[in-house]
């Protein structure tokens, strides 16, 4: 490995961290002076929670990931070496990574209580995309913690991993982006646009559990979780039926987890408390619960009825 490699990542990596936070501060300027910013404190949240989620990196990512990282790299199945093929074939395989993690981020109540840190704000903007649980580094590392083992350098996984956030830093960017570019809807045959990232924070019934992916929507597409956004239906943030202040940094941060700790400590038997752990939000021990899948079939129906009502309209169901 090329020892200038470190010292190339250090500088990628400051150079990035720049620009996010150039890009935030344009976007947040811009929000303010026409008027069309919804919560400044909100946007403080972020902030924070994003202090609260780098912590845990600074001081033991480089023992617990980085560290694993190499480990692993040592008993890698294959060498792959840097060729430009390997680079695309790394971020394509990251990508999929972060879907994986990102779906299981919604459907184990753990991991939920992890992510869903994430979607507990009411109003898109960039720096929603830096809103993160002093908990991250449970999570997310899981993205890119093993794919040293198939052959994958550390370092270039880690120089992928911030070309990709900084493309997710372009998906938080407010709503009113579109008033200026459009939908984009012929991009999202391949990636990921703001109107797609938009339908995964929604808590409108249609959009739950919807679209997973960091860069491209082809896994979405394949695993049938993609959903556009329906002209009618106008995304809502924040979390279905709740009762978390999304101004409120320590209700975003323990919300979630006193809401699990009350269901553990109440349910009757070791299965049942284990079962809060690992099944979907919104699982119950009395009947199964009400879960998104449900919800999303209720509110297509909803949405088909009001449909019926009006002389013209143009439904835009999941692909």
């Amino acid at each position: 490995m090329d020892s200038t490699l470190p010292l190339i990542l250090g500088k990628m990596q400051g150079v990035f961290g720049y620009v996010v936070l150039g890009l935030v501060v344009l976007e947040w300027v811009i929000l303010v002076l026409t008027r069309k910013m919804e919560s400044n404190r909100e946007g403080w949240v972020n902030i924070f929670s994003y202090v609260l989620d780098s912590i845990p990196p600074i001081f033991l990512g480089k023992i617990l990931i980085f560290g694993t990282m190499m480990w692993l790299y040592e008993y890698r199945l294959f060498t792959l070496g840097y060729a430009w093929y390997i680079w695309i074939l790394a971020y394509f395989v990251y990508d999929f990574m972060f879907w994986l993690i990102h779906y299981l981020g919604h459907k184990v109540r753990f991991f939920w209580c992890i992510h869903g840190v994430h979607h507990t704000a009411e109003e898109m903007k960039l720096t929603v995309a830096v809103r993160g649980s002093f908990l991250g580094i449970l999570h997310m590392p899981l993205t890119i913690l093993g794919l040293p083992l198939l052959g994958f350098d550390p370092f270039m996984l880690f120089i992928v991993e911030a070309i990709a956030r900084l493309y997710g830093l372009y998906e938080h960017v407010n709503d009113h982006f579109d008033d200026i570019v459009g939908k984009q809807r012929w991009l999202e045959v391949f990636f990921v646009t703001p109107s797609i990232h938009r339908v995964h924070h929604a808590k409108n019934l249609i959009y739950l559990d919807r679209n997973y992916g960091e860069t491209f929507s082809i896994w979405d597409r394949i695993f049938g979780t993609f959903q556009s956004e329906v002209n009618d239906v106008k995304p809502e943030y924040g979390l279905l039926n709740h009762h978390i202040n999304s101004k409120n940094l320590w209700q975003v941060q323990v919300g979630l987890w006193k809401d699990l700790w009350q269901d553990v400590r109440t349910a009757p038997g070791w299965k049942n408390k284990l079962r809060y752990l690992v099944m979907p939000p919104g699982w119950n021990h009395y009947d199964g619960g009400k879960l998104a899948a449900e919800y999303r079939e209720e509110g297509w129906q909803q949405l088909k009825a009001k449909q019926s009502r009006k002389p013209v309209t143009q439904l835009n169901p999941s692909a």
